[in-house]
């Protein structure tokens, strides 16, 4: 092979990529360059042609002039493949919005709210339809395509203007399978108490679509979990004044606690929905002194009525049951609570937790669970319960507990050191006077019992369980004394023998 041949072969292999590159470069410029050469030539062509044919129309002097015949291009049409289902064809769509625009359905929504009952109630305004033409609304309404069209519409209508075809229209719409979803939701949810079928407003999200002011502000009343102050501020004004009193059942419920006080003392719906938010944490966090304030308050009857029918089949319940603080004892449970909580308890994992190495169950179950420990006479678990109770050993009625567990299992000093301090803590307190007391008074501490009733009694005295529990002590203490007094009588004196009696000195 030739030197020079052999030299370009090198460079070409050396350089590979550079000229594959420059070639595919160069090869765009050349097609470039005859495309434009091409379309240069093309336009010269026509414009030839143009002039030419400019020549030949020009009229001569004289000679009439006629136009052109205008040439129509035939029509292009776009060739569409109908739908099936809730999702309307172009077609379909077009006609829709022709004839039922969503503007007119937005006009017609009714504002609604829920009463006590969860009945519906709408409010209504014949002025909007006065010059409606129902006759051909009804017409339209009588094949499955003019349901789907002008169902809702119709329906809307119709409850405006009082209309006894409502019910029959209403039915139609919301079983109407090939409309779209968010039309047959409208008509479940706005006419439910004629569908039969009650829905929950966080149940149709796809309402939330519609701009109807007063709609809206009611939709998000009742799909909101929550209402808070700024967002209150917002709806008040945009919710319908006629349906007030109804509205005011939700905002009960789902208004800051603040604001449900504020207005309790004023309002019978606030003090209700105050009423309904206390039993719903009293059920979750099962605390004593919320139940002390619903038995304080105006409704204790209503709920002492609750109480009585609360239902005990699971842990939780059965520990609600055991929360009350008029349940102080086992024999202050009905017979079938006696019954039925020692099962359901015994049955779980207590011991577990308890006594070995197991997950402890909350705070609060684990206090009710003492307290259970407690009534139930199970005092070796309530003293290790208390153990386990943290910040809430702190609290009087646990401490009270706590002094009876150790007092029955057989650690009397301790119950008594722990009275002790409570009292000290409490020294006001009836219910801690009363415990010192007698466990001063079974302790052979009658002296100092004797105080402590004393004090009490004067502090409380329509107080009856201190009444009793002191005339209870003052017998037993008195036939004490006598029994002590007879017994220093007897060791002085030997009775198997005749006495003679000491005969005073006569004093002259």
């Amino acid at each position: 092979m030739p030197e020079g041949l052999r030299s370009v072969l090198e460079f070409v292999s050396t350089h590979r990529a550079p000229l594959a590159a420059a070639g595919f470069a160069l090869l765009l410029i050349v097609i470039a360059i005859i495309t434009l050469a091409v379309g240069i030539s093309r336009g010269r062509r026509l414009k030839q042609a143009g002039a030419a044919e400019t020549k030949e129309e020009t009229p001569k002097s004289g000679e009439e002039i006629t136009p052109p015949e205008e040439v129509v291009p035939p029509p292009r049409v776009k060739r569409t493949k109908l739908t099936i289902g809730d999702v309307a064809s172009p077609w379909t769509q077009g006609v829709y919005e022709r004839h039922s625009p969503e503007a007119k359905i937005n006009v017609l929504l009714p504002a609604f709210a829920f009463d006590a009952e969860g009945l519906i109630h709408r409010t209504r305004n014949a002025t909007l339809v006065k010059d409606v033409d129902f006759g051909e609304l009804l017409s339209h309404c009588d094949t499955a395509a003019g349901v789907s069209s002008y169902g809702v519409y119709t329906t809307l209508a119709l409850w405006h203007a009082d209309r006894p075809e409502l019910a029959v229209t209403a039915l139609k719409v919301a079983g109407h399978a090939m409309m779209a979803a968010e039309q047959r939701d409208l008509i479940r949810y706005l006419f439910q108490d004629i569908t039969g079928v009650p829905l929950l407003a966080r149940a149709v999200p796809s309402l939330s679509q519609y701009r109807n002011v007063a709609f809206a502000a009611s939709f998000r009343l009742y799909s909101a979990e929550r209402i808070h102050g700024k967002e209150w501020k917002e709806l008040e004004p945009r919710l319908e004044p006629a349906l007030r009193e109804h509205y005011d059942h939700e905002l009960a419920r789902k208004l800051p606690i603040r604001h449900i006080y504020r207005q309790a003392a004023s309002s019978a719906v606030f003090s209700d929905g105050l009423f309904d938010l206390n039993k719903t944490c009293l059920v979750r966090f099962m605390n004593a002194r919320r139940w002390q304030r619903l038995l304080d308050s105006d409704k204790r009857a209503r709920f002492q009525v609750w109480v009585a029918a609360l239902p005990c089949n699971t842990e939780a319940e059965a520990l609600l049951h055991v929360a009350n603080p008029e349940v102080f004892d086992a024999e202050d449970l009905t017979p079938e609570l006696r019954e039925t909580i020692p099962r359901i308890l015994n049955a779980t994992r207590a011991k577990e937790w308890l006594f070995g190495s197991a997950k402890m169950p909350s705070l609060t179950l684990r206090l009710h669970y003492f307290k259970y420990f407690c009534l139930f006479k199970k005092y070796n678990e309530a003293v290790r319960c208390f153990a386990t109770l943290s910040i809430l050993r702190k609290d009087r009625a646990t401490r009270l507990y706590y002094a009876r567990a150790l007092f029955s299992s057989g650690m009397q000093h301790d119950a008594w050191s722990e009275m002790s301090a409570l009292l000290a803590d409490y020294p006001r307190d009836a219910a801690v006077m009363n415990e010192t007391a007698i466990y001063a008074h079974q302790l052979g501490r009658h002296e100092e019992a004797q105080e402590i009733f004393a004090l009490a009694r004067a502090m409380y005295p329509d107080d009856a369980t201190l009444a009793y529990n002191e005339a209870v002590f003052a017998e037993q203490y008195s036939k004490k004394q006598v029994a002590e007094k007879w017994s220093a009588v007897q060791k002085m004196t030997d009775w198997s023998k005749p006495q003679k009696m000491a005969v005073p000195p006569v004093v002259e």
